[in-house]
């Protein structure tokens, strides 16, 4: 009996320490979260984008975002989604330029408004599904220096400030956290030379980016006050700070984030792109001639598919993973180019451009405003204000550039009066020191100075003048006599694509011997591995770079710093011939074929002086420095005189195409906008989740019947 009792004590004990042991057995399970048919559904939305990255540009509809989106497609490794105001002129562009549809996706963002960005985040999170966002770059810009007052946002700031930096601000804010997850997260912000006044373009032409002491924004940056710096309004000093605060947010970003999250912030300067319609609210004869001054004078021009290039490299390449940086590409300055400048029509290297191609890419200076820590901070802490954002928990060289100081020392005494004068009348009478008092309460001193502003504000009272003021800054591309013989869908288009048969590439035998120099197996450029499938081999500069079927042979050439010198770019004359197997074609019109596997496509360029690359340039205000100077400011002189004479046909073609953009936009738009993915209409609302939670029953229900099947 004892023994009876024994046992089953002993029973009693062990069952439950058994029980209790098999228990801690599972405890691993506790941390496991069951998976919600909308979690489900988010994996299967997910799934759709295979490994391809998914990258989000700001302005894809035309000039640099659109140029590197084209970059970014030739490419099979990521799906690109275009964050545009105007889905139905996207579309359009789309369609023109062949964007793959599949890899594609525009969506409805106004940055001009906090509720579009607020609207397009979570159109975005529901259109990822589970997958990081692994790109951002903050591209979209809109330029208006011609007005002597601000136009104003449904949110009540300048346009410029909104669209260009508050916008930008707010949707960096909420992204960042849609990149968990990500191996290699970017997000690039567009900067520019004008907002970094260590360059000529920034420190030596009036007005130059200052953001002074951020009173304006403290003060809220509401109608009437326009500006960061609580002064007077000026559209091309807005323009200017805007750049620099993006700037300066994408150092504050790296210094506060970079090591929490892994995401490398950086900047970049892709070169002055003079003919984008960054442009389009100046007049017509400065688009004509802006060019080709900044080509011949300047040598600062850069095409829109080098531009392309650029970003994309800074979104693709595995050198740019570094946080913190500026990046630059060398080129540039006109200095030690002579009679090369006329052989090379002005340009530079690659597709033209101040610069040159994927090796070129350096790691610029920036100024002191750019790095000054304690303006940063006030920056940061007034955008968060305005913008209602949300985040997750010095000194520097100058650049020895000798233009800049010469520039600099001819106008920085008229830019310090025309300043001076803006600021005077900004500050004037009583109200000055309330608003410099900042002991008082911030309200009092903001109606202060909206009451001086408001007295400055130079806002036509007559409607018609207003009328046509508005409408000439539209941002709708001149009419031209030229082209009012286009009309019609047909026409427009026909004057979009061009010639595209490899019959109209090749043009008639020229009298230009090949030289054929044996230089032994040509040699890869490093990073370009991966950037097709077709072997592209150019000489005489005897390199190797990959391609995709189809990519335009320009785009290649230029990513290569290959130069070919382009006019027309229609094929019509032999500016940009090339000799492909024995045959002079138009590099403009030709696309990279097809080939057996094995086979090279070779490209023999005609070869032109690179004399100015070996040429050492003589010491700063030596007699030979000043000599140089003068030559090659005189042969600029010469090839602008020579270019700006025959510069209307080229001029017609560029506004043409804009133009033709707009009308086949118009007549595709119907009076109730029918909507792309990431703008659902009122049928549409609601449509996401459901896309999601099906998916995720029907996921779940596999589940279930697989554990059933392994129960039984």
């Amino acid at each position: 009996m004892k023994s009876v009792l024994h046992s089953t004590a002993h029973a009693c004990l062990v069952v439950p320490l058994l029980v209790l042991d098999s228990a801690q057995g599972y405890s691993w399970m506790a941390g496991i979260k069951i998976p919600t048919p909308l979690d489900l559904g988010k994996v299967a939305t997910g799934m759709k984008f295979g490994d391809k990255k998914l990258v989000v540009i700001t302005g894809t509809s035309s000039g640099l975002g659109k140029a590197t989106t084209k970059a970014l497609l030739q490419n099979e490794g990521y799906h690109v989604i275009g964050a545009v105001r105007d889905l139905e002129k996207m579309r359009v562009v789309a369609e023109v330029e062949g964007f793959d549809k599949d890899r594609f996706t525009a969506m409805h963002l106004d940055l001009a408004n906090f509720a579009s960005v607020n609207k397009f985040v979570e159109e975005l999170d529901a259109f990822r599904g589970d997958r990081a966002i692994d790109r951002l770059a903050c591209n979209a810009a809109v330029y208006q220096p011609t007005l002597d007052y601000p136009k104003w946002t449904k949110d009540g700031h300048e346009q410029q400030l909104q669209i260009n930096y508050l916008g930008h601000f707010l949707l960096t804010s909420k992204i960042m956290p849609m990149m968990e997850g990500s191996s290699d997260a970017r997000i690039v912000m567009i900067g520019s030379v004008t907002g970094n006044d260590n360059t000529v373009g920034g420190g030596g032409v009036y007005p130059i980016a200052d953001l002074k002491d951020l009173e304006g924004l403290e003060l809220g940056c509401k109608n009437p006050i326009a500006m960061m710096d609580g002064y007077n309004f000026n559209g091309a000093k807005m323009y200017k700070d805007t750049k620099l605060a993006l700037m300066m947010t994408s150092n504050m970003l790296h210094e506060r984030f970079h090591r929490s999250t892994g995401i490398a912030f950086s900047s970049i300067y892709p070169g002055c792109i003079a003919e984008s319609p960054l442009f389009r609210e100046k007049r017509p004869w400065f688009r004509k001639y802006f060019p080709i001054f900044m080509k011949y004078v300047t040598g600062g021009f850069v095409g829109e598919p080098e531009a392309g290039q650029r970003l994309f490299q800074v979104l693709h390449d595995p050198r740019c993973t570094k946080s913190g940086v500026y990046w630059s590409w060398n080129g540039g300055p006109r200095e030690g180019r002579g009679l090369e400048t006329l052989e090379k029509g002005g340009q530079i290297e690659g597709s033209g451009g101040a610069g040159g191609g994927w090796d070129s890419i350096f790691e610029n200076d920036q100024s002191d405003k750019v790095l000054n820590r304690d303006l940063m901070m006030k920056l940061w802490q007034g955008s968060n204000e305005v913008t209602s954002a949300e985040w997750p928990e010095a000194y520097q060289p100058k650049s020895p550039c000798p233009t800049l100081k010469v520039v600099g020392a001819a106008t920085s005494f008229l830019g310090v009066l025309e300043e001076q004068a803006r600021m005077k009348a900004s500050r004037e009478g009583e109200g000055a020191a309330i608003v410099a008092n900042r002991s008082l309460p911030r309200e009092e001193r903001r109606k202060q100075l909206e009451t001086m502003l408001s007295a400055l504000d130079k806002t036509p009272t007559d409607l018609q003048q207003l009328k046509q003021d508005f409408l000439r800054t539209s941002g709708e591309a001149p009419d031209l006599p030229s082209l009012s013989v286009v009309e019609g869908e047909e026409a427009e288009l026909a004057l979009l694509t061009g010639p595209a048969s490899e019959e109209q590439a090749i043009v008639p035998e020229i009298d230009d011997p090949l030289e054929v120099e044996e230089k032994g197996p040509p040699q890869m450029i490093p990073g370009h591995e991966q950037l097709g499938d077709i072997p592209v081999v150019f000489q005489p500069q005897n390199v190797k770079t990959m391609a995709k079927i189809g990519q335009p042979l320009s785009d290649v050439a230029s990513r290569a710093d290959v130069f070919i010198r382009y006019k027309c770019r229609k094929g019509e004359c032999k500016t940009c011939v090339v000799n492909i197997d024995g045959k002079w074609v138009s590099a403009c019109q030709t696309k990279i074929p097809s080939l057996a596997p094995g086979q090279e496509f070779g490209v023999r360029v005609r070869p032109v002086s690179d004399a100015h690359k070996h040429k050492e340039k003589a010491a700063f205000f030596t007699p030979a420095s000043i000599s140089d100077g003068f030559m090659n400011n005189a042969i600029g002189m010469l090839g602008f005189a020579t270019e700006a004479v025959a510069a209307d046909p080229d001029f017609d073609v560029r506004i043409g195409r804009e133009k033709a953009i707009e009308k086949l936009t118009k007549r595709r738009k119907t009076p109730q906008q029918t909507s792309l993915r990431g703008n659902p209409s009122a049928a549409e609302d609601g449509g996401d989740s459901v896309k999601q939670i099906v998916p995720g029953l029907l996921a779940v229900g596999s589940f279930m019947l697989v554990l059933m099947k392994q129960a039984a």
